[in-house]
């Protein structure tokens, strides 16, 4: 039997594709697989099979799941002599197999067989072809939720490595003719990777296609231009020139000792080191998400974050490069305020834009660090054994580098030192939905909400002026409704453009009542109700109680004293816990305290999400008690 993840989840018995089932259970088939040979926790099964939207029966269901695939792979295999099986340990469970049964476990075998031999070996070259022949398609191809999102990025970086290295190796033998061919298909559906363009215009310059090169570059230059607002890199518009002045005399022009240059960034593949491997310094392109050509607003906080980032060169007697951190409440687009700021760095940070996407959940501290070790082109995280020993090689890796990283929801500042640029030549964009003031030198910018006329102008920009215009006092309300939260507006704009066909006064009229509101506001997998929940399952058991009640108490702004009364505390005890939601964002501190001391006050929408919490984790009696220990203070009145 074998199992292919790169392309559609398939399991092969004889050539025939098995059924595998619905969605969900596919999703756990290719959890095992990914990890074949590794055991997988009850818990990150789950996590990895329903994100933050786990619902209530979701531990019998994985238990079904299981069982169907473990029926499947039985039924498959009657006698074969080492059947796949699904194993259940302690620590969970575990695919037992041959990883070379999986795809994905065998590009990487066979690509550290291709390390293991010189760069102008022919072996390497057809070691690596038969790598990417293993690539169907997209990686998990049609596999919903977020960590089959991260493992298809994750994936594709590796494939395109493997790729760009075949392709360096069949250069370097003079073949550019199988380079030509079959790049212009990777091409076509990755046009902003500049470094296929680049080996691509030479396989064409290389084999007789001057022109064809040419236009290549014309396109990818109007492509940039259109799409991010920048020019090429600096070594494809040398070969450019090259190509123009007839100056480029072979496939080597452009590699350094005789070595491909990709042949020295094989980097997302985790194999053992060999000497010399990734430490030339050169390219290593662009991995950033598509930026949102719709985002609108924070003009003061881009100027911001560019007075610290935009550097053309590193600066003179700087000690560390440049830290901006992005904070703010879930759903305030945070993500979209670092990808937008890292494409516009592009120019600043020339051999690499590399983002990594984390859960908001706490992890080793050491996860983010081995994606960037990877994406960088270390091959030899095997072998480093600590944190403090991949710390110095990631130091090592861009001392010689200009490189921007996007970490993207840490749970904390422990995830987010080890990335700490030691050097002054690359910098670090972090975008948290917790404050992290811990770390040393780091700018801090707050995201702020959107005003009515930035939260028109988005809702404009998804829905279309002229449907706006048709309904001027729907599209007051709903804009109101969302209170400059953009991942609200976001899904508004969906649902709308969704149904032509409805009126929006419709939503309105149902997205009134407050308790269907966050139910409302869900589209496409986008989900305000989940967002929040990330924030609050992040709190302690105390915290989240306070969270809870305030939410109940529904009223526009709390002190200290109320917080105590409301928790039967003490007022010190208040402080700390209204201090805690702040920092996870759940409550903002107001400018200038009420009645001479600091206050507090909730999001509209996250205190329906609290309140739906209270209602359903709080008993009536505790409630009504904290109710009543608040009228005593003049809060709220006996008709609360």
């Amino acid at each position: 039997m074998n199992l292919r993840v790169l392309g559609d989840m398939q399991a092969l018995v004889g050539g025939r594709a098995l059924e595998l089932g619905p969605a969900k259970q596919r999703l756990v088939f290719a959890v095992l697989a990914v990890d074949a040979g590794r055991n997988v926790s009850i818990e990150a099964l789950l996590d990895r099979v329903w994100d933050d939207a786990r619902p209530a029966d979701a531990r019998g269901a994985l238990y079904t799941y299981l069982t169907r695939i473990r029926r499947i792979l039985t039924d498959a295999q009657p006698g074969a002599a080492a059947p796949i099986t699904v194993v259940r340990g302690r620590a969970g469970y575990r695919l037992d197999t041959n990883p070379d049964n999986v795809d994905l476990h065998r590009l990487r075998r066979l690509a550290e067989r291709a390390l293991a031999l010189p760069p102008g070996d022919a072996g390497r070259s057809a070691l690596l072809r038969e790598a990417i022949d293993l690539w169907r398609g997209e990686p998990l191809d049609g596999l919903p939720g977020g960590w089959a999102a991260r493992v298809r990025e994750s994936v594709r970086l590796q494939l395109m490595r493997v790729l760009l290295s075949w392709a360096d190796g069949e250069l370097l033998q003079g073949r550019p003719c199988p380079v030509a061919d079959r790049l212009a298909e990777a091409v076509d559906h990755h046009p902003y990777v500049e470094p296929l363009v680049l080996r691509l215009m030479r396989a064409l310059y290389v084999g007789g296609r001057r022109a064809e090169a040419l236009e290549l570059y014309a396109r990818t230059r109007a492509n940039l231009a259109d799409e991010f607002g920048v020019d090429p890199g600096a070594e494809l518009q040398e070969l450019h020139r090259e190509i123009l002045r007839g100056t480029l005399r072979g496939p080597l022009t452009a590699v350094s000792a005789g070595q491909p240059r990709a042949a020295a960034a094989l980097p997302l593949v985790t194999v053992p080191s060999t000497a010399g491997i990734g430490e030339t310094a050169h390219s290593l392109g662009c991995h950033l998400p598509a930026d949102l050509p719709d985002h609108v607003g924070c003009d003061p906080e881009i100027l911001c974050a560019m007075r610290v980032l935009q550097v053309e060169s590193p600066r003179s007697g700087a000690a560390a490069g440049p830290v901006v951190v992005l904070s703010g409440p879930s759903g305030v687009g945070k993500t979209a305020l670092s990808v937008r700021l890292a494409h516009l760095l592009r120019p600043s940070y020339p051999d690499a834009q590399i983002f990594v996407g984390l859960s908001g959940r706490r992890s080793d501290p050491d996860d983010a660090l081995d994606q960037v070790l990877r994406a960088l082109g270390a091959t030899d995280l095997a072998g480093l054994s600590t944190l403090d020993q991949k710390v110095g090689r990631y130091r090592s890796l861009l001392s010689h580098r200009r490189v921007l990283i996007v970490l993207d929801s840490p749970f904390s500042a422990d995830e987010v030192r080890p990335l700490m640029p030691g050097g002054p030549g690359s910098a670090l964009i972090v975008s948290s939905r917790t404050l992290l003031t811990t770390l040393p030198g780091a700018e801090h910018i707050d995201v702020p909400l959107l005003d009515r006329a930035n939260a028109t102008a988005l809702l404009a920009s998804i829905v279309g002026p002229q449907r706006l215009r048709a309904e001027p006092e729907a599209t007051d309300a709903l804009v109101a409704m969302c209170a400059g939260l953009p991942l609200a507006l976001r899904i508004v704009g969906a649902r709308i453009s969704a149904r032509p066909h409805r009126l929006m006064a419709r939503l309105v009229e149902r997205m009134s009542d407050d308790h269907a509101r966050l139910h409302e506001l869900t589209a496409d997998g986008l989900s305000v109700r989940a967002s929040i929940a990330i924030g609050y399952r992040a709190l302690n058991s105390a915290a989240r109680r306070t969270f809870r009640l305030l939410g109940y108490l529904g009223v526009p702004a709390v002190t200290g004293e109320v917080a105590a009364a409301l928790v039967d505390g003490s007022v010190d005890e208040a402080d700390e816990l209204l201090e805690q939601l702040a920092d996870g964002r759940l409550v903002s501190a107001i400018h200038g305290p009420v009645f001479g001391v600091p206050s507090y006050r909730m999001h509209d929408l996250v205190r329906i999400f609290a309140r739906e919490r209270a209602l359903a984790e709080e008993s009536q009696e505790s409630l009504a008690a904290a109710i009543a220990r608040t009228q005593a203070l003049g809060v709220v009145d006996d008709t609360a």
